[in-house]
């Protein structure tokens, strides 16, 4: 998305909005719905084969890929507030990341396409809504 269509699709949603506190969290939630809202599509018009499909250097498979998408957004957002408030992020490492990635594909082998979808629908609204709360500083 160029820069001139995501400034035209922010200012269109500024001015349907209730209250906007801060145009720059409200760009940034809106590009976070955007992205999900793009998963979302991908991921409905993959065939069950496609969706156990695994990738070649990744090894996981497609839908769990997906659903880990959907699981990370609170992560992020706790990451966020952090960063937020000035406040240190400890403990990541690319060990961390990739056992969090393990543990997840172990967990969540036999996603399935709907549970997915449900909750790419439910954590991306909850990140959106949780930037939508940032402050221009924050």
């Amino acid at each position: 998305m160029n820069s001139q269509v995501c400034q035209h699709t922010t200012e269109d949603h500024l001015h349907t909005s209730a209250v906007v506190t801060n145009p720059r969290s409200e760009a940034l939630a809106i590009r976070l719905e955007a992205g999900a809202t793009a998963l979302a599509a991908f991921a409905a018009t993959l065939s069950e084969a496609e969706w156990q499909t695994r990738l070649v250097k990744d090894g996981r498979k497609v839908g769990v890929v997906v659903h880990h998408v959907a699981s990370m957004y609170p992560l992020e957002i706790q990451l966020a507030k952090l960063v937020a408030a000035d406040q240190p992020i400890t403990d990541v490492s690319w060990e961390a990341v990739a056992a969090i990635n393990r543990d997840h594909e172990e967990e969540n082998d036999g996603a399935t396409k709907q549970d997915a979808l449900a909750l790419l629908a439910r954590n991306s609204a909850a990140a959106a809504e949780a930037i939508r709360g940032f402050s221009h500083e924050e």
